[in-house]
């Protein structure tokens, strides 16, 4: 255990931070384009669009929490400054947080009603996932200003996805504060 704890310190921590997060950037990446792709090529009525972006959403949630268990807990062993603990934390929200809003961005797109409050003067994907990358941040937050609001079951069982994922990343990050070893 201690072998390979020194083999870990001794790696640039950068390195090994994007190498234990590739996974769920890939993933989030990849799954983003199938979303672009299957959004501009399939019918969207005759198709359950909803029932894959559930999937997806389950599963990335699912990577998402495996990797924060199991390899970004090793790397906050490691971690002997504040800054590279919050590049830790910061990166693993900031791709949830994104994950999170290329699905309502995808529910969005593929039925207009699966979402309350979101302006309608726009189409264009992009202009929504800004949006929609504004309501993820304020859900993950668990501010919930009321703007917009999940209409369908599935908008909201996605919700229910993210808010049980950032409470998970506290809840992480509390029980691990006394692993990290700071030294400012």
């Amino acid at each position: 255990m201690t072998d390979s704890l020194n083999q870990i310190q001794q790696k640039p921590f950068y390195k090994l931070l994007l190498g234990r997060t590739v996974l769920p950037i890939v993933t989030i990446l990849g799954i983003g384009i199938l979303y672009v792709f299957l959004m501009s090529m399939i019918d969207h009525p005759s198709f359950p669009f909803h029932i894959i972006i559930v999937t997806a959403a389950l599963g990335k949630t699912i990577i998402i929490t495996m990797t924060t268990l199991k390899r970004l807990s090793k790397l906050i062993k490691i971690c002997h400054s504040l800054e590279r603990l919050l590049w830790v934390f910061g990166l693993i929200i900031i791709i949830s947080i994104f994950s999170f809003a290329t699905d309502y961005t995808c529910l969005f797109q593929f039925s207009h009603t699966t979402f309350e409050g979101v302006p309608n003067y726009s189409t264009s994907y992009l202009y929504n996932l800004y949006h929609f990358f504004y309501f993820s941040v304020i859900t993950f937050s668990t501010v919930g200003y009321g703007e917009i609001i999940p209409t369908s079951d599935v908008a909201r069982f996605v919700v229910m996805l993210e808010i049980f994922l950032s409470f998970f990343l506290v809840v992480f990050a509390f029980a691990n504060i006394k692993k990290i070893h700071i030294n400012e």
